[in-house]
């Protein structure tokens, strides 16, 4: 079942436009509605009322989206693809999440969710698909950069032995400790 649009979407573009602008301000719903007089638009305190919520309700994810975004960023490595592979897969994590948990909201006020077509399901299904498929890589690539950290880490350590003069014991004995290495 497609979702029939609100009053306010079918409005012209600059209408829509000057609705989002006028809350950036601040403006009541009232204050909006006397506006939208003034340029002899005429739409239901209830529908603009509706708009407005669901404005602040994307307001808010997109805000979500950035804290959770830059908390990402900082959480994640030092390589800046590194952070944007991580970041792009849990930014995809949380549009799925966000796809499968919406509603909306019909004429009455009701909340029902949101009803996707074979197609969508379709696409859905290759978006997890690929998250999958992307992680894995991440993955992947981030146990080879491990690896070579060790691999270097092991030379280092087995070139500072060597220039100290430390036996066979110590030399095992720092890798075990510095890099959980047994050789």
């Amino acid at each position: 079942m497609a979702n029939r649009p609100s009053s306010i979407d079918v409005l012209p573009d600059e209408v829509k436009a000057a609705i989002g602008k006028l809350r950036l301000q601040g403006r009541t719903i009232d204050e909006i509605l006397a506006h939208l007089a003034t340029m002899d638009v005429d739409v239901s305190r209830s529908a603009l009322g509706r708009h407005v919520q669901k404005l602040a309700a994307i307001g808010e994810r997109m805000k979500l989206s950035r804290d959770m975004a830059t908390a990402l960023v900082d959480r994640f490595g030092e390589e800046p693809d590194n952070r944007l592979a991580r970041l792009n897969i849990e930014m995809m994590h949380s549009l799925v999440l966000d796809v499968m948990t919406t509603q909306t909201v019909n004429d009455q006020g009701e909340a029902q969710p949101i009803v996707l077509d074979p197609e969508q399901v379709m696409f859905l299904s290759r978006s997890l698909q690929s998250l999958a498929s992307a992680q894995k890589t991440d993955t992947d690539r981030m146990l080879r950069v491990r690896q070579e950290v060790a691999k270097e880490a092991a030379k280092a350590v087995d070139n500072v032995a060597n220039q100290q003069g430390l036996g066979k014991d110590m030399r095992k004995a720092l890798m075990e400790a510095a890099l959980g290495i047994a050789e």
